[in-house]
């Protein structure tokens, strides 16, 4: 068998639940390194759970540098599954020579991740987002569309770990050509990195594209009765064309994305204090390798995970979400309304005005500017086809492209 010399260089992506009680498990300082003369590796992983729960771990591999977590990883021992309690240097040997013997790859993660029974397990690739209410806006920026500051509740839901990467908008946009769909291949700067330069419209037909691909029922129709799914043309759906309670992917409402995008954490600026700076987030004069060349500026899916250039700690926030502040603005289901934001009465699970607008909501920021990244941030808003951007950063409403936009799935539970 073939592995990496050493797993130490592995960037082992930290995952962790968010419990409805007390608190949640915690997995870090997680190192990993092939044990000589064997074809065994080891994990080791710190865990630390608040409520002193008996906790279930799971492990994955990655051979595509975090793309997706596929390779086979059965023939475990040590301190995986059930019943494994906190403490420091858990351990986990994972008999490589039997699962995936006289294999190598270049670019291997493992990932751990902690379950403490409260929380349903998410798809891979998505972390959960418990119910509650919490604080939208602020005042920080004393920008009026973040204000008023108000309490807003949320069912629970899980969402993308990370910006959909290209792989993933391509493979399922392969599959929707002969399952009629008229969906955009959108552009990206290089493999690994997120697809951009996708309409409203796209995201919308592409989520149920990924719903029917993995045998899920779509969430968006042509109409109110809703029985055909939309999936051709530019159609401005609103609200009662929405399966709601249906278990495929949708675009966040703007209250969830806010929510899951703070990491739990109230009244900062950003996921991890007030401040920002290059070894954070992807911004324009952030000062990593990939700011050069052609535009988009992208950095890769996840790529804050430690290893960033400049170098820094991982950026996952509470939640475990990647590139929340920068690298693409992210689309959200809502049209842009500053009188229904404002509303009291909207504050239970708000999906937006009915009547349509002009703009959708757009939220993160993106590589274009580091002045449009707070989370409670709200005044770019975009056109459906992302071709026209209103922006006190870009001097009004104008054609400016949209190399800036990608997206981020939810799912409803």
């Amino acid at each position: 068998m073939r592995f990496l010399p050493s797993l130490a260089a592995v960037a082992a992506l930290v995952s962790l639940t968010v419990s409805v009680r007390a608190g949640a498990p915690v997995v870090s300082n997680v190192r990993s390194s092939q044990l000589p003369g064997t074809k065994n590796v080891e994990i080791l992983y710190d865990v630390s759970d608040p409520d002193g729960d008996s906790l279930t771990i799971g492990l994955e591999i990655s051979g595509d540098g975090g793309l997706t977590y596929t390779l086979p990883a059965t023939a475990l021992s040590g301190n995986i599954g059930v019943g494994v309690t906190s403490g420091l240097n858990r351990r986990i040997v994972w008999n490589a020579g039997f699962d995936w013997n006289n294999q190598y790859v270049p670019s291997a993660r493992a990932r751990v991740t902690a379950y403490d029974g409260s929380t349903p397990m998410p798809p891979s690739g998505m972390v959960y987002i418990p119910a509650g209410v919490f604080q939208m806006g602020d005042n920080l920026d004393n920008t009026s569309d973040a204000q008023p500051v108000h309490n807003v509740t949320i069912d629970s839901f899980v969402i993308d770990r990370t910006e959909v990467s290209k792989e993933l908008w391509q493979s399922v946009q392969a599959w929707s050509a002969g399952h009629g769909y008229s969906i955009s291949a959108g552009s990206f700067k290089a493999p690994g990195h997120p697809i951009t330069a996708i309409s409203w419209y796209d995201a919308v037909k592409w989520c149920n594209a990924r719903s029917e691909k993995e045998g899920l029922t779509p969430c968006y129709y042509t109409s109110a009765a809703q029985t055909t799914i939309y999936r051709t043309g530019d159609t401005n759906i609103d609200n009662t064309m929405v399966n709601w309670r249906a278990n495929g992917y949708r675009l966040p409402t703007e209250a969830e994305w806010e929510k899951a995008a703070r990491g739990g954490v109230l009244g900062r600026r950003y996921p991890w204090g007030d401040t920002i700076n290059g070894n954070q987030a992807n911004y324009n004069g952030s000062g990593d390798p990939f700011e050069s060349g052609e535009q988009p500026w992208t950095t890769p899916i996840g790529y804050y995970n430690g290893t960033q250039v400049p170098t820094g700690t991982d950026m996952a926030n509470g939640y475990g979400l990647y590139d929340i502040c920068g690298n693409l603005l992210e689309w959200c289901w809502d049209w842009y309304d500053a009188t229904y934001y404002a509303d009291q009465n909207t504050h239970q699970n708000p999906r937006g005005p009915l009547l349509p607008g002009t703009t959708r909501i757009v939220r993160g920021g993106s590589w274009v500017n580091v002045n449009l990244l707070s989370i409670a941030r709200r005044d770019t808003r975009v056109s459906p086809d992302g071709r026209s951007i209103e922006s006190p950063e870009f001097g009004g409403f104008s054609y400016y492209g949209y190399s800036f936009l990608g997206v981020r799935c939810v799912k409803g539970l």
